[in-house]
């Protein structure tokens, strides 16, 4: 993996150190955490969410029957 010049919150990094983290990881999981919107996969997987979501209600608030 390619190592990011990236500087977390302090906050962040305590909270994942007192998970047992190491200095490397908790910076890496922070990038990922702060840049996982970007990638166009979980985009998608989000609006389907949402869509879904959007038949549900209207399903049960009796505006689109089964």
């Amino acid at each position: 993996m390619q190592e990011h010049l990236y500087t977390p919150s302090t906050a962040d990094l305590r909270h994942l150190f007192t998970l047992g983290f190491s200095e490397t990881e908790a910076a890496r999981l922070i990038h990922m955490k702060d840049h996982v919107a970007e990638q166009t996969e979980y985009r998608e997987m989000i609006e389907e969410e949402r869509r879904l979501d959007f038949i549900r209600w209207l399903v049960e608030h009796d505006r689109l029957s089964k």
